[in-house]
């Protein structure tokens, strides 16, 4: 569940028409009708907090407006109609990245490497030589380049994680660049958390 808060305010802009016709004198020369268009703005604000699931949508609220008049003029008489709907909806689509790397990796990146060295370990490899952080940090920018090329985005999401925690700040840098540019928004929220997180 999420509460979604915050200020919307939606602008609308509805064309009214008007039709004006002009006469001279009989000797003169008679105009077409001209039609002008003017513009009508009407606004709403909504300040408030809702329970919204995930995937789901919720209505925060809307404006309708409608009026109806008629002219008469002479034995005629001409009838009009204005009518407007302003409103609001919130969509809401969690993306959890923690999940998504229990899901992937069966824990986070630090417990999958931890249970990796544990395994190695019982498995009687001995004398391990530490492992160069940019090597290991480049072999996870590549894989995650091939996961993405292959349309397996959240592996390589996961890899770029993974690839930032163990790089060199150069190194990292550049990797984080290419994360951003790759994944964008969700890139940007995953590498504010993962700060939180330290």
């Amino acid at each position: 569940m999420l509460k979604h808060a915050g200020r919307i305010v939606i602008s609308c802009l509805m064309v009214g028409l008007i039709t004006a016709s002009t006469s001279r004198d009989a000797d003169a020369q008679t105009q077409l009708p001209t039609t002008v268009q003017l513009p009508s703005f009407s606004s709403f604000s909504y300040q408030g907090t809702v329970v919204v699931p995930d995937g789901g949508t919720a209505h925060l609220g809307s404006v309708k407006r409608s009026a109806m008049g008629s002219t008469r003029r002479g034995m005629q008489r001409a009838f009009g109609a204005d009518q407007g709907l302003s409103q609001a909806t919130a969509t809401v689509h969690i993306i959890d990245h923690n999940e998504i790397d229990r899901q992937l990796l069966g824990g986070t990146p630090q417990e999958f490497l931890r249970r990796q060295r544990e395994k190695e370990a019982r498995a009687g490899v001995t004398h391990r030589a530490p492992i160069d952080p940019d090597v290991e940090g480049k072999a996870l920018v590549r894989h995650a380049r091939k996961e993405y090329r292959a349309g397996n985005h959240s592996a390589a999401f996961a890899s770029y994680q993974m690839a930032i925690e163990v790089l060199t700040p150069g190194l990292g840098q550049l990797a984080t660049q290419e994360f951003k540019r790759v994944f964008g928004s969700s890139a940007d929220q995953a590498l504010r958390m993962s700060r939180l997180r330290r």
